[in-house]
């Protein structure tokens, strides 16, 4: 028989690609990290005199965007902050620093109207004319004066796609940026003037980016020329990456979200099997704090072996344990359960290792870091990429997962969920010699 009604209530618990946003949900769900880089952060925002430029790395799904809302709430009262979502509102590969910039100024201007700060009318005409410039090129608007939300719509649509050849063409976009920079940045000085706070941008969602884009992008120091405190988000390996290490330096700090350990490192930051009772405890809070929404019958619904197991082969990626609950549901609805057992949370994890793709040359990197705990820099000939670092691709498709031991450091480990799979390969190597 079915049970599809039991299980729908927990079923909308866990969803996996939309993190926490409202007040209600941070509330309820948000479960609190000791190794928050935010602690720091508040820190720096709160005594700094000049604008701060920080950007903010961590795995896809490790929670970003749930900690910068949650930042966003704290700060609520003391900055004017603007949330821009890069994700949505630019393309995700044909896009560079250009796009970027006119985003956050197109938004900041966006804001200021539609709260109706007042501005002098010089300011908002020379915005609103190098914006014409990026948005409509060489063409003329429709006559008559240009309404604002036009403006507004068509650019966000010609950022949507990216800058055009056909534009760019007849275009130098370097002195227009600067141009709008310039005007943004008097408009900061206003708004701050009057509301009496200092503005906050965060931009969400460019660490969705491939790492050459982002690379590229990030390697501009038009990012850090607004007047005001920004939050970027980058990719992990772009993180780590030795080429990006110059670029860092113009960033105040590059914080790390890293994710929370379900095993221990020992006293050379190598991984172990031992279990991370911390690191678990916040992972089944996760869980937990969502079941005690729903009635009582639901608050055991994952027996404590199943939501460790599924705790561990998370590797502390939060999207991913979320996945994983929510795919253990659909195993507990097939079988006709109504409650998740180790055998079901096995099942679930064998149905989720199927997203993951590993290469012959990731093997021997697989191993080096899962017996040292370190990232390398070797690199393998790709014929469509040239030379790529293994550890970078590692990074990118979270087959290799990286923590953080208060004591020790940075340290990094095999993806859990892979474990099986470089065992394997270890096992038929050791059969071919």
């Amino acid at each position: 028989m079915s049970n599809t009604k039991f299980w729908k209530p927990v079923y909308r618990l866990f969803k996996p690609d939309e993190p926490l946003s409202t007040a209600k949900e941070l509330q309820e769900f948000y479960v609190s990290r000791e190794d928050s880089p935010f602690r720091s952060l508040v820190s720096s925002l709160e005594m700094g005199d000049r604008p701060g430029k920080f950007l903010l790395a961590g795995h896809r799904g490790s929670g970003k965007t749930t900690e910068l809302r949650q930042l966003q709430q704290r700060f609520v009262a003391d900055f004017t902050v603007i949330w821009v979502d890069a994700d949505t509102a630019l393309e995700r590969y044909n896009i560079g620093y250009a796009e970027v910039i006119v985003l956050i100024g197109l938004k900041i201007f966006e804001t200021v109207v539609q709260a109706g700060w007042p501005l002098p009318d010089r300011l908002q005409q020379d915005l609103i004319d190098s914006l014409k410039t990026v948005t409509y090129g060489d063409q003329t608007t429709a006559g008559g004066i240009l309404q604002l939300p036009k403006l507004f719509q068509d650019a966000g649509a010609v950022l949507k796609v990216g800058f055009q050849k056909d534009m760019t063409k007849t275009l130098n976009i370097r002195p227009v940026l600067t141009e709008i920079i310039e005007r943004v940045n008097a408009i900061i000085q206003v708004v701050e003037a009057v509301q009496s706070k200092k503005l906050l941008v965060i931009v969400d969602g460019l660490d969705r980016r491939d790492q050459d884009t982002a690379k590229e992008m990030f390697s501009s120091v038009l990012l850090t020329e607004l007047a005001c405190h920004i939050i970027y988000t980058i990719p992990i390996a772009l993180r780590y990456s030795p080429a990006f290490r110059e670029s860092l330096e113009s960033f105040q700090k590059c914080l790390d979200l890293t994710n929370p350990p379900v095993f221990k490192c020992d006293d050379n930051a190598r991984p172990t099997q031992t279990a991370d009772r911390v690191g678990r405890h916040v992972l089944t809070s996760v869980v937990t704090k969502r079941l005690a929404t729903l009635e009582e019958a639901y608050k055991e619904v994952f027996q404590s072996d199943a939501l460790n197991f599924l705790c561990e082969k998370s590797g502390g990626v939060i999207r991913d344990l979320i996945r994983l609950a929510r795919t253990a549901c659909e195993v507990a609805v097939e079988r006709g359960k109504t409650a998740i057992d180790l055998a079901i949370a096995k099942d679930a994890v064998r149905e989720e290792r199927k997203i993951y793709t590993i290469r012959d040359y990731h093997f021997p990197e697989l191993e080096f870091v899962h017996r040292t705990g370190q990232l390398t820099s070797k690199t393998h000939k790709s014929p469509k990429q040239g030379d790529v670092v293994v550890c970078d691709e590692l990074l990118q498709y979270k087959l290799v997962l990286g923590y953080r031991d208060p004591d020790r450091g940075r340290w990094f480990d095999i993806n859990p969920i892979l474990i099986e799979d470089l065992e394997r390969w270890q096992g038929a190597k050791r059969h071919e010699t």
